[in-house]
């Protein structure tokens, strides 16, 4: 029950990040790595279509009694294959091609394995799952083994290369890693184990059931931590802009008492909106031209600012900005030479603004 519903979250998940990684390609093209990575993502949403009841009848009833679980190896491998191409350690594009090309050679050598030794098991065997009777078949053993090893040695590739990549990230690219890391490594520990119980059944004779149930705890804990790797960054990313978004929203309005003040004093510094409309937009634009609105208020008001605004009290600048926004609406202009007033704290836009949401809320 568990595993199954984690199954389906992750098809929804991978499926998410198809559509998204395939738009990313429309929009920005990408070399090796980028369709490397598409065609991870794409071969393992596949593995769970495959993996599903229905469509594993239907190959098998279609194509031949034990199709299903080829292709779903297959597919598996193929994406495995595909992430070792996406982490590889490498700073050129041709040195990442050239990997490409190498590691095509053991996923042709896997797959047709695949195919031959499902070809030598008994119709009655290929559909069975692991247990005494079916890994004592050859045919049935070695499948496994070449699906199970090939799993095994591509997942410890892409935990190598993801080390190297550990020793340069920091902040929340790291403990994605670390956390794909995890995941990567409880996937080929559970691989292993059921090389162990197929070596043991098929040489020695023993059955230790406890191996199958280890390696299907270690893989179901290795996917859900895969996952996690794989969306941490892009989590991360979407939360902060949305707290950003947020943030920036409020401050929009804090703003708002000493916009209208300026703009009802100086109508002109209003930016035009899509058609001449109020522009609707994200609320970083929004904050940003609101911050460009009250500073070129703030600068056609400069001249009827006294040497005491500068060096002033937030409540006595807001005495000095309505005194001079009543004599400007009075003159309908300023004379005498424009400066900067209430610098930036800073370079970003929450420093550029900081100055003025201090005047605003004593407004």
């Amino acid at each position: 029950m568990v595993a199954g519903i984690i199954n389906v979250i992750a098809f929804a998940v991978f499926a998410c990040a198809m559509c998204w990684r395939l738009d990313q390609i429309r929009r920005q093209g990408g070399g090796v790595q980028a369709v490397a990575m598409t065609t991870a993502i794409g071969s393992l949403t596949l593995a769970f279509v495959v993996s599903n009841k229905d469509v594993t009848a239907f190959l098998n009833d279609e194509l031949f009694t034990g199709a299903s679980r080829v292709l779903l190896y297959g597919l598996l491998a193929l994406g495995v294959a595909s992430l070792i191409v996406v982490f590889f350690f490498s700073s050129t594009e041709t040195v990442r091609q050239r990997r490409a090309g190498v590691e095509s050679i053991p996923l042709v050598v896997a797959v047709l394995g695949l195919q031959i030794t499902m070809l030598l098991i008994p119709l009655d065997l290929r559909t069975q799952g692991l247990s005494a009777s079916t890994t004592r078949n050859a045919g049935f053993a070695l499948f496994f083994l070449i699906a199970s090893g090939y799993l095994a040695y591509g997942l410890l590739q892409c935990v190598r290369s993801i080390r190297r990549f550990l020793a340069m990230a920091g902040g929340y690219l790291k403990v994605s890693l670390l956390i794909l890391m995890t995941g990567l490594i409880l996937l080929a520990a559970g691989s292993m184990a059921q090389i162990v119980y197929v070596l043991g059944s098929l040489v020695f004779g023993v059955s230790l059931l406890k191996l199958v149930q280890v390696a299907t705890i270690f893989s179901v804990i290795g996917l859900v931590a895969f996952l996690i790797g794989i969306c941490y960054p892009m989590a991360y990313a979407k939360t902060r802009a949305v707290l950003a978004g947020l943030r920036r929203r409020r401050r929009y309005r804090e703003l708002e008492p000493l916009w209208t003040l300026i703009t009802w004093a100086i109508p002109s510094v209003v930016l035009p909106g899509h058609g001449g409309t109020v522009l609707k937009s994200t609320p970083t634009v929004l904050f940003e031209r609101r911050i460009v609105e009250i500073r070129d208020g703030l600068t056609q008001l400069s001249p009827l600012l006294s040497e005491d605004f500068d060096d002033g009290s937030d409540a006595d600048r807001a005495e000095l900005l309505r005194a001079a926004v009543d004599e400007y609406r009075e003159a309908g202009t300023s004379k005498g030479a424009v400066r900067d007033v209430l610098p930036p704290d800073g370079t970003s836009l929450d420093d550029d603004a900081e100055p003025l949401l201090r005047l605003a809320r004593v407004l």
